[in-house]
């Protein structure tokens, strides 16, 4: 299910320690008149936050570091000011002229330009020397987890003859779940960590790895102690970066490939974490969802668009649970799904398409994941590209030894349906109700019911008794 971004500039504040020898440590200081400042800047809040707070902090303060967590948030009526803790590593150069380290246990409220910034740093300290002893910090909480990161790949790593050059990207940090590129004097490998929502990504990728392993990146080590797992990075460009519509059709045709490698492993894969949206596990949820929805679209405040009526929300109730009842009837397998199958998550390697993120598995019907593609495709070369016929013809090759023709067109008739009801019940998004109460988060699935109320319909017109 897509991630729903924040929008607009957000301000962070930066707290830079480093430990000295004794574990003293120190932090990175500006002056502001006789008054001590923390480095600030300001980052998008749509686009990832561990890199932007990289870059800046070099481009401010000539520091490399490595993000760590984010510590606090003090809001007043004039602005919300979050700080984020980061760790210098490997030899620096020496901070501006307008910054300093200076020794944690020196400092006092009186000479900060804001106190706020002493108790950030305050907090940041206490939590730093918290999480060195306490593991239910999460492992990337304490101070010094990223050069035993390093040795550790470059242990694993050198199994495959691989070196690190000491180049890296990290993508997304915090106390709990990590995700950096390291290049090597060969391909580049990542390093992923997960937990709570996504902790089920550790083991479906370590299940999928060991049954459909061609289609995944190769597997070099893995992490139990933090949920983490290395890769070595998959050869070619993402989908994303393709202009051929070549390399959709290749992408379409592998998925199925990967979807029948799937058959006979639901079982396994829904103990490993899969999300369960078989029909009939589905259908329990129609009526919950929407009446929700009902909820949802009493809440809105701004139109157009329109809100749909308790009565349209029932005919919808009617008209999903149809669809299901279809889409059951065509017979076709229970197999792997993908809910966040975009173009971003899909590599066109020259040995065939590798799949990325496997944190939205589940276990379903399999035409699910290709509606999702189709309307990646739709969205990259319009709705009626001649070629979105070949994209079908691909993917719908292999499931003609299932079932028959008849069949697969009811299931491609019945699936834009259920796709999207699939896609806004696909996690416990819906069942939050402090999520429920954000503007943005309220409006995504009024706009997802809306839209499934339009293929409900489309299909009631249309709709034609699946054939044995």
């Amino acid at each position: 299910m897509p991630i729903i971004p924040s929008e607009g500039l957000e301000t962070r504040r930066i707290i830079v320690i480093q430990l000295l020898k004794g574990n003293n440590p120190e932090v990175l200081l500006g002056l502001e008149g006789t008054y001590r400042t923390l480095p600030q800047v300001e980052i998008e809040g749509c686009q990832r936050i561990a890199p932007q707070l990289i870059a800046a902090l070099k481009e401010t303060c000539g520091i490399d570091a490595v993000s760590v967590s984010s510590i606090a948030a003090y809001p007043t009526e004039s602005e919300h000011i979050a700080y984020e803790l980061m760790e210098p590593y490997g030899p620096q150069e020496e901070a501006q002229r307008d910054k300093r380290w200076v020794a944690v246990n020196s400092l006092v409220e009186s000479g900060f330009h804001d106190p706020r910034d002493f108790q950030a740093v305050r907090q940041a300290v206490a939590k730093s020397i918290a999480s060195a002893e306490d593991t239910s910090y999460g492992p990337f909480a304490r101070l010094g987890w990223f050069p035993d990161l390093q040795r550790w790949v470059q242990e694993e790593i050198e199994t495959q003859g691989l070196h690190l050059t000491g180049r890296f990207r990290q993508l997304n940090a915090c106390p709990t779940f990590s995700l950096i590129r390291f290049e090597t004097d060969g391909p580049a490998v990542w390093f992923k960590a997960v937990s709570a929502p996504n902790q089920r990504e550790y083991a479906l990728t370590l299940a999928l790895a060991r049954s459909c392993s061609r289609f995944l990146p190769q597997v070099i080590a893995m992490r139990p102690d933090c949920n983490g797992w290395l890769v070595r990075e998959a050869e070619g460009p993402l989908l994303c970066e393709c202009s051929a519509l070549g390399s959709w059709e290749t992408a379409a045709a592998d998925l199925a490939e990967l979807q029948v490698c799937s058959l006979g492993k639901s079982l396994r894969l829904l103990e490993s974490g899969a999300r369960d949206v078989r029909t009939r596990a589905l259908a329990d949820l129609v009526e919950p969802f929407l009446q929700m929805m009902d909820e949802v679209m009493e809440r809105q405040t701004k139109m157009p668009p329109p809100r749909l009526s308790r009565v349209q929300l029932r005919t919808l109730s009617t008209r999903v649970q149809y669809a299901l009842s279809l889409l059951e009837e065509t017979g076709l397998p229970k197999t792997l799904g993908h809910m966040d199958i975009n173009p971003g998550n899909i590599v066109c390697s020259p040995g065939g398409t590798v799949f990325l993120d496997w944190a939205e598995a589940f276990v379903g019907h399999p035409f699910l994941t290709f509606e999702y593609l189709r309307e990646h495709f739709r969205r990259t070369f319009g709705q009626d590209h001649p070629r979105q016929a070949q994209l079908l013809a691909r993917y719908i090759s292999p499931w003609r030894a299932f079932v028959s023709e008849a069949n697969i067109r009811c299931a491609l008739n019945v699936t834009p349906v259920v796709a999207v009801f699939a896609c806004a019940v696909g996690n416990d998004l819906w069942r939050d109700p402090r999520r429920l109460q954000e503007p943005r988060t309220a409006g995504y699935l009024r706009s997802l019911t809306r839209r499934m109320e339009r293929e409900a319909n489309s299909l009631w017109e249309r709709s034609l008794p699946c054939q044995n």
